[in-house]
């Protein structure tokens, strides 16, 4: 027993067989295998779509598809790794298979995510609760003076950004820590990397015997009700950790859920949501530093912020009324408030609760996702930001006409595709363009106080004409022709179907009439006029008049 885990680990963790109920069935049967070997109910639940997939069956202990998908995501191995209920439960296994009731003790660094204490006095471990400094910095230097007082210090958890406060740690301050606790697992909690600008340390992690790293996809993945976290560490010590899960651990639907939420074509609408929830913070910021009841404003590296308010009961009282759930922090301080960064309206809400009232336009985003058993695609759509511009279809000549859209359109595009391409590119520029629609659709709303129509263009020989009624009504009329049939991986004869799915999804009227001689003139022109006409069509001509005679679009 040289190693760290071995040497720290409960002698009743020690004595039990690394535990997986179905790891021989894993290794020799496929997928497809007759199951008779788990006493489960052979017929499909009595439910319906995505919940009746599977759930008659045990998942696998461990996932193998989702294990390697995490590590993928963190820049890790699969052995690194192992998938949790949240990252609450990562606390939970590490304090059972390390922490001895009585004996071995769990510090913390107050004030901080209270589950570390919660479990800490669950298992009977004694707790040393520290502090972080007057500004709510970590000081490594006196948290490894008072670590090395205490010869039983078997974990040590350090969350970083902070919560509630927000605070980064220096990551070298982190190995700091870990070089002069040689004896103790050093348990960084990353669950709000993402909204930071720290570099994580999951891959020194498994390079060292007492550094664990947990992550979750509650915060930027939006899984918080799916539960999925996980811990990562050296291969040895994980697996020590997992002797202590439960047979199950994780469900059918959330394993699923997580395995879509991190396909590829999701990726790229995350970050953009990323960004978004970044950006947001800091107005916020800056608005409720003019409230007349906030003493302080803290913005961090998490999707929230950190206030110090006067009359805490008094506020508490007043959200109450409101329906406004917040956090009450006065453990961290006098008058603490943690609040989380919402929707558009939620945060509006909240400001107006704080006594900030803006009284600005409502902000005109829209998302969609379509999976098909052809593609998967996500996109999203900012009719009021000319970034970011992001797209991947997987047809290169396609994603430069999407990008000309946008750009002449003046708003900002996130578009992700996994589609067959290598059968045929008719699937994905269909699919896209019924996504791109729809999204476009979410993002317009009640269609109130915009232009509604609109426009044209020429381009060297050639001339595209568009005319767009953003009327409800889908209708798509398409004049032109090519003599090519492909540009690039680009089939000329998609252009037709890409403005009829537009106007379908889009539920508006789109013709189109072009004519030339070159056709990637033809085709781009008529991609860029489609731009154009958008750009009269969405734009917001003052007021909240619907533009129509019926009162109705």
């Amino acid at each position: 027993m040289s190693s760290l885990a071995a040497r720290l680990a409960r002698p009743e963790i020690l004595a039990l067989e690394p535990f997986d109920i179905a790891a021989q069935a894993n290794s020799v049967f496929t997928a497809d295998a007759i199951k008779l070997d788990a006493n489960e109910n052979p017929f499909a639940p009595l439910v319906q779509g995505a919940l009746s997939a599977n759930i008659n069956r045990y998942p696998e202990p461990q996932p193998a598809a989702l294990v390697k998908t995490m590590a993928a995501l963190y820049g890790v191995q699969p052995e690194n790794v192992v998938v949790t209920r949240g990252a609450d439960d990562a606390i939970d296994i590490l304090v059972r298979a390390f922490c001895r009731p009585q004996v071995d003790a769990v510090s913390i660094c107050q004030p901080t995510f209270s589950a570390y204490a919660h479990f800490a006095r669950l298992q009977g471990a004694r707790l040393l609760e520290m502090r972080l400094n007057k500004n709510f910095d970590f000081d490594p230097d006196s948290f490894i003076e008072a670590a090395r007082a205490d010869a039983s210090l078997k974990l040590a958890f350090i969350c970083s950004p902070n919560n509630p406060t927000g605070n980064p740690v220096d990551p070298l301050d982190i190995i700091r820590v870990a070089d002069a606790l040689p004896e103790t697992i050093v348990v960084l909690d990353e669950a709000y990397i993402e909204f930071s600008e720290l570099e994580s340390l999951a891959a020194e992690a498994t390079r060292r015997d007492n550094l664990v790293i947990l992550r979750t996809l509650s915060k930027a993945y939006g899984l918080a009700g799916a539960r999925i976290g996980c811990a990562i560490g050296n291969s040895e010590l994980i697996a020590m950790a997992a002797r202590a899960l439960p047979p199950y651990p994780l469900p059918t639907v959330s394993i699923e859920a997580a395995l879509t939420a991190l396909s590829p074509s999701r990726r790229s609408v995350h970050q953009e949501r990323i960004e978004r929830l970044k950006a947001e913070r800091e107005r916020l910021a800056a608005f409720l530093k003019d409230s007349t009841i906030v003493r302080s404003v803290r913005s961090g590296g998490g999707n929230f912020l950190f206030l110090e308010v006067d009359e805490p009961e008094a506020l508490a009282a007043k959200l109450r009324a409101l329906g406004i759930r917040v956090r009450f922090r006065p453990n961290a301080a006098l008058g603490g408030v943690r609040l989380s960064i919402g929707t558009d309206a939620e945060n509006e809400a909240a400001l107006a609760a704080f006594g900030v009232r803006l009284g600005g336009k409502s902000a005109r985003r829209g998302e969609a996702v379509r999976d098909t058993k052809e593609t998967k695609i996500a996109v999203s759509v900012d009719l009021d930001r000319a970034e970011p511009r992001r797209i991947e279809t997987g047809v290169p000549f396609y994603d430069h006409m999407l990008d000309q859209v946008a750009a002449h359109a003046g708003f900002s595009l996130v578009l992700s595709c996994e589609g067959d391409v290598e059968i045929d590119a008719h699937h994905t520029i269909e699919d896209c363009a019924i996504a791109f629609g729809s999204a476009l659709s979410k993002a317009l709303g009640e269609r109130r106080g915009i232009g509604r129509f609109g426009f044209s263009l020429p381009m060297d020989e050639t001339e595209a004409h568009v005319l767009i009624d953003l009327s409800g009504r889908p209708y798509s009329v398409f004049e032109g022709s090519f003599a090519a049939s492909h540009i690039g991986d680009y089939p000329t004869e998609m252009s037709r179907h890409v403005f009829r799915s537009l106007a379908d999804s889009l539920a508006a009227a789109i013709h189109v009439r072009v004519t030339g001689e070159n056709d990637h003139h033809k085709t781009e022109a008529c991609y860029k006029a489609f731009g154009r006409a958008l750009r009269q069509a969405v734009a917001r001509e003052g007021g909240n008049v619907l533009p129509s005679t019926k009162g109705v679009l």
